[in-house]
């Protein structure tokens, strides 16, 4: 239970989402079309900030830099969902599918407020 209160698995977890599902997924589902090949780079490079936090980092310096990279992305989702805002005219945030990646950001946010000042 005390690794999961901590922000290095969430943020392993969410990059692996964010490859996967973002960059790969997104990738198959336009049909390997290179139309949009900027934002799956741009998805890919976010995954290896994600990476680098989680692996080059440790206890506070990581608890700071998970709320740092992650709560910004919670806040534009909650303002994404209300304003009924589109990215390529895909909704950003439409519910109820936009709730997995609401957590997913939220959960390294979270744990990263609470070991804040861990060392």
């Amino acid at each position: 239970m005390n690794k999961i209160m901590k922000p290095k698995i969430w943020l392993i977890i969410l990059a692996l989402m964010h490859l996967f599902m973002g960059v790969i997924g997104g990738y198959i589902t336009n049909g390997g079309s290179m139309e949009n090949l900027s934002i799956f780079l741009y998805l890919g490079i976010v995954s290896i900030y994600l990476l680098y936090v989680a692996f080059m980092t440790e206890g506070q310096t990581q608890a700071r830099l998970a709320v740092v990279l992650c709560a910004p992305m919670v806040i534009w989702f909650i303002i994404g969902f209300i304003m009924k805002l589109e990215l390529y005219g895909v909704p950003v945030a439409e519910m109820p599918s936009g709730l997995l990646p609401l957590t997913l950001w939220s959960l390294p946010a979270l744990t990263g407020i609470m070991n804040w000042n861990s060392d």
